[in-house]
């Protein structure tokens, strides 16, 4: 007889995130700086350069951060967080396929 033994993996995450309340909405993007963070999937350069055009032409933002990840499989490294926080009003993170 010959036993065989099953090793059953949980795919959660090991810690639990905390939760945080939603950032309070700015009454305006006139005067403002705007974060446009790239995951580097196909076409998210495409739409954030769009994006970029529009916020500064039609919504008279002051500054646009671009950033990019180093991949999309991975998750944003600190010192990109920390810098957009640090320069960064808002902050929108684009995906596209």
């Amino acid at each position: 007889m010959t036993t065989a033994t099953i090793q059953i993996l949980d795919p959660r995450p090991e810690q639990q995130t905390a939760e945080r309340d939603s950032a309070q909405r700015l009454p305006g993007l006139a005067g403002k700086t705007i974060g446009l963070l790239e995951n580097r999937k196909y076409h998210s350069d495409n739409f954030l350069q769009e994006l970029q055009v529009i916020l500064e032409e039609e919504y008279a933002v002051e500054k646009v951060v671009y950033l990019r990840k180093f991949s999309f499989s991975a998750p944003c490294s600190d010192d990109t967080i920390d810098e957009l926080v640090a320069q960064c009003d808002a902050v929108v993170h684009g995906i596209a396929d």
